[in-house]
């Protein structure tokens, strides 16, 4: 099998498809395909998206592709994307006739573009990272097995420090949970806690990837809550467990927010400590005065993640998906 491979610039959201490439690169049976240079990717795929809409590439009553004959290769691809950005699977795609997706991020608005890339290309397998998302897109893709396999880590990517050593109170990473923020800002201020979140909107806490590692290591309590809570206009009611979560608990975290339904069912029980909307400042002060309770819930939310929800588990459920397919 090839995997199709970017350059990547370091990026806090997009570190999660380097980690799960770099993990499927140890499994010797993996080729690498290097994709070709960015910009003559990207243009192929606002080509194809454009003669899509006008169907100079679609069969008459059908979605796929009618092509002209290329010599096609039957050695397997697989491409790990962050969105529905299909311009890293140019030109492969092209040309193979066993194709293979994990997909991140599968909003609402971006459904209707995916289903016509499954389509139009009779993508083989496509795992998606929520099981909402493959129940309404595996209805619409005949052609497709839509699989759910949920994110995972690398959890040696990752640190943690003594409960004793942890310097950072409460870390709300990346989006922001506004209504709670405001709910909880000053209380921690007042009380002398340490609190880091973003300041000013679409800012990175923490720039580098040491200093990621570092800070959720340093930290007490990690602030997660679904996308579905924090951008319902992105995300509509896909409720999904995301990395933070796994990235905080690998890093021995407690996580204070609320637990997507599925995350629940995997874990077999609820690993997050839910808002009290009633007294939300109450609530977080007397969890970091009386943290050593949570020890207990920390340490087996640590183990289970490094028994169940690792990449290296999710790829060796892929790689068997796609044999049997």
């Amino acid at each position: 099998m090839n995997l199709i491979r970017q350059k990547y610039n370091y990026h806090v959201s997009l570190d999660t498809v380097e980690e799960f490439e770099q993990i499927i690169l140890l499994d010797s049976t993996i080729s690498e395909k290097s994709e070709i240079i960015r910009k003559a990717s990207k243009i192929m795929f606002l080509l194809w998206k454009l003669f899509s809409k006008y169907n100079f590439l679609s069969g008459e009553g059908n979605n796929s592709i009618t092509k002209p004959k290329l010599k096609t290769e039957k050695k397997k691809l697989f491409a790990v994307l962050m969105g529905a950005d299909f311009s890293k699977c140019f030109p492969y795609f092209l040309f193979s006739t066993n194709k293979n997706l994990y997909l991140f991020d599968a909003w609402p608005k971006e459904q209707d573009g995916i289903i016509k890339f499954l389509n139009a290309f009779k993508v083989n397998n496509v795992f998606f990272t929520s099981s909402q998302v493959v129940k309404i897109i595996q209805s619409k893709t005949p052609n497709t097995n839509c699989v759910w396999v949920p994110e995972g880590i690398n959890p040696e990517m990752y640190k943690y420090y003594d409960y004793r050593d942890k310097t950072i109170d409460v870390l709300a990473l990346g989006r922001r949970y506004d209504t709670y923020h405001k709910q909880i800002v000053d209380c921690l201020k007042n009380n002398d806690k340490i609190y880091l979140y973003e300041k000013k909107r679409g800012s990175i806490i923490f720039p580098t990837r040491e200093g990621f590692v570092q800070g959720m290591a340093k930290s007490k309590i990690s602030i997660c809550v679904p996308s579905s809570i924090t951008h319902p206009d992105r995300s509509g009611n896909i409720e999904t467990m995301t990395v933070r979560y796994l990235q905080s608990m690998v890093s021995k975290c407690l996580i204070l927010g609320r637990a997507p339904k599925e995350m629940i069912t995997l874990f077999g029980y609820n690993p997050v400590i839910e808002i009290d909307s009633e007294d939300p400042e109450g609530q977080i002060i007397s969890i970091i005065n009386n943290y050593s309770n949570y020890f207990g819930l920390i340490e087996k939310n640590y183990q289970t993640v490094l028994e169940k929800h690792t990449w290296n588990k999710r790829w060796a459920e892929i790689k068997l998906l796609i044999k049997e397919n």
